[in-house]
């Protein structure tokens, strides 16, 4: 008894001292948790006097030594061309740092797709991400997002095997708007992509506050578009619209229809917007204000961690209601005021892409925005495979009559621009004009939508397009040996973020 007495005891005592030990290190971190919170708070510093960054260093093009960009339009090839397209044109490609352009299409695994693997007529072959590196392609946009996610997915994942980037686009909008990057031995580059309108897809969303509202798609550029009239039409149009809300107080209508509240000189009728110009038939665009600041930010994100930013845009917007679709050679109103704002925040190039025809070159504050360089391949055409049909007909001789509105020579006709850059300062573009055969004089379906260098006479008529569509914003392009030349003096690259209002921001010391 005694013993097993003496044994509890023992117990007892080690129980106490490691229950002792434990209480000894909780106090010991309690004491150090309190002592660590009871550091005195530290009001941030005074804006007015803090030692903000310098924008016009962290916005400017840091690119050191000789940098090139290789820019191009719409890229759709059913198959290879490295091997038949132009040595010219192939060696601008892969010889650039940089080379970006739109990919046209879903790149998919026909042979293991999930059926019915309905991803449109203009899917390309999972071999297709090989051929695209063997041109010497980094970047690409994701096109209008035909495919779907499951599309979009499939071409990600067969173009990241072979080392190209895609951005635009994703299973929400935060993915949507991340660039992409390429780093370089002269610095770090990154790829942004928008669309603006609707012909590019479901603008992506994010899940706000857990509602289930994410959704794939791309990044919006979200445009509400009004139709030009004449003082005299618009006062006809109102008297319509007056006579048809006229009826709202009926007997048999239970809940009348809310009034509208147009802006003074707009007006809305039958879901159709309206506003007064000088001429009809022009189209008004306005910028949704929340995804311009998203893209305006969204380069600034991109610049902060990278030292050369290009922005790329699939626009299919025209400019008069009049106009056969996706087929004008100047950009929109919207255009022009907005990627200024973009190249005021630290853009470096725009690459537009997508209406399928050529449009002007400008340089602002020795930044190039290529606003359409047309196709440089559009492979259209249905699948190889046709079924019989009561017409005996492949699918490409159905389907052809269809195609034409974008199969013309206007459609075929195309430049790839090399731009050099010499330690951050725009020194030069060069023109590449390019054929694919469309037009006159037309080659077979086998040997057309190879981007071929244009004979003298033809390169020459497409160069003085482009001299003709570059003229509203005062771009001096010289045609020598078949090619383009814009040459870019020194003081033509302006410091950039100096005059940026940002709230709550003191003025930036000066360096």
């Amino acid at each position: 008894m005694g013993q097993h007495s003496h044994q509890t005891d023992a117990m007892r005592r080690g129980r106490l001292a490691r229950w002792g030990g434990l209480l000894t290190v909780c106090v010991v971190y309690a004491t150090l948790v309190a002592s660590s919170d009871a550091q005195p708070y530290r009001n941030p510093p005074d804006p007015a006097t803090f030692n903000w960054r310098d924008l016009k260093v962290e916005l400017k093009n840091k690119m050191t030594g000789v940098y090139t960009v290789t820019s191009g339009g719409d890229f759709l090839w059913r198959n290879p061309i490295a091997k038949r397209m132009s040595p010219q044109l192939r060696d601008l490609m892969r010889n650039a740092d940089t080379t970006v352009g739109n990919l046209e299409s879903e790149i998919i695994d026909p042979r293991n797709c999930v059926s019915p693997c309905t991803f449109g007529a203009s899917w390309l072959p999972k071999e297709a991400a090989q051929a695209y590196a063997d041109l010497g392609v980094d970047f690409l946009a994701p096109g209008e997002f035909n495919g779907g996610i499951e599309g979009h997915l499939s071409s990600q994942k067969y173009l990241e095997e072979v080392g190209i980037k895609m951005s635009g686009a994703g299973r929400n909008l935060t993915i949507a708007r991340q660039p992409a990057f390429q780093e370089l031995p002269q610095g770090r580059v990154a790829f942004l992509t928008a669309c603006p309108g609707i012909y590019c897809g479901p603008a992506a969303a994010n899940d706000e506050g857990m509602r289930g509202t994410e959704r794939p798609g791309v990044n919006p550029l979200r445009l509400t578009v009004w139709t030009t009239v004449t003082a005299t039409q618009f006062e006809q149009l109102k008297a319509i619209r007056d006579s048809i809300l006229a009826r709202r107080f009926e007997p048999d209508v239970l809940i009348p229809s809310d009034l509208p509240h147009d802006p003074p000189g707009h007006l809305t009728l039958l879901d159709e917007r309206f506003v007064i110009g000088d001429k009809p038939g022009e189209f008004r665009y306005e910028v949704n204000p929340q995804d311009e600041q998203a893209q305006i930010l969204a380069v600034r994100n991109a610049k902060e961690i990278s030292d050369f930013v290009i922005f790329t845009m699939h626009n299919h917007t025209n400019r008069y209601a009049f106009q056969a679709y996706s087929h004008d050679n100047y950009p929109a109103d919207f255009m022009r005021p907005f990627i200024h704002k973009l190249i005021d925040n630290g853009l470096d190039m725009y690459v537009g892409h997508g209406s399928h025809i050529m449009q002007g070159i400008e340089i602002y504050k020795g930044r190039p925005i290529f606003y359409n360089h047309g196709n440089l391949g559009d492979d259209r055409f249905g699948p190889e495979d046709s079924p019989p049909n009561p017409g005996n007909l492949t699918n490409t001789e159905r389907l052809e009559r269809n195609w034409a509105w974008i199969q013309g020579e206007e459609n075929s006709i195309a430049f790839l621009a090399n731009t050099r850059y010499q330690d951050g300062r725009l020194v030069e573009i060069r023109i590449y004009p390019a054929d694919l055969g469309l037009g006159e004089p037309r080659r077979p379906l086998s040997r057309a939508n190879v981007p071929l260098t244009p004979s003298p006479q033809k390169a020459r008529e497409i160069l003085e397009k482009i001299q003709k569509y570059s003229e509203p914003f005062g771009t001096k392009i010289s045609i020598e040996n078949n090619i383009g030349i814009i040459r870019v003096p020194p003081e033509a690259t302006v410091e950039i973020g100096g005059d940026l209002a940002i709230p709550g921001r003191g003025k930036t010391p000066s360096r």
